[in-house]
């Protein structure tokens, strides 16, 4: 990889973790808002957040070892 695409990429991945960074940030601010204004409706959001979590495992696990073996195949 050339010195010019090494720095582009660290440019690009620096502004991704800068957009994850401002919208965690805005997110744990909405979720500030709702726990004050609707309580019910925040534990209802927490309930889902910990669902999408559970399945997200299985699921990147599931992934990495389809991507795994395919690169293995490869060889």
């Amino acid at each position: 990889m050339s010195k010019a695409a090494g720095q582009q990429s660290t440019k690009t991945l620096s502004r991704v973790v800068d957009l994850l960074v401002e919208y965690r940030i805005k997110l744990d601010a909405l979720e500030h808002v709702l726990k004050e204004t609707n309580p019910l409706v925040h534990e209802l959001y927490l309930g889902t957040i910990e669902n999408l979590k559970a399945q997200k495992t299985p699921e990147v696990n599931r992934l990495l070892t389809q991507t795994f073996k395919s690169k293995l195949t490869e060889r």
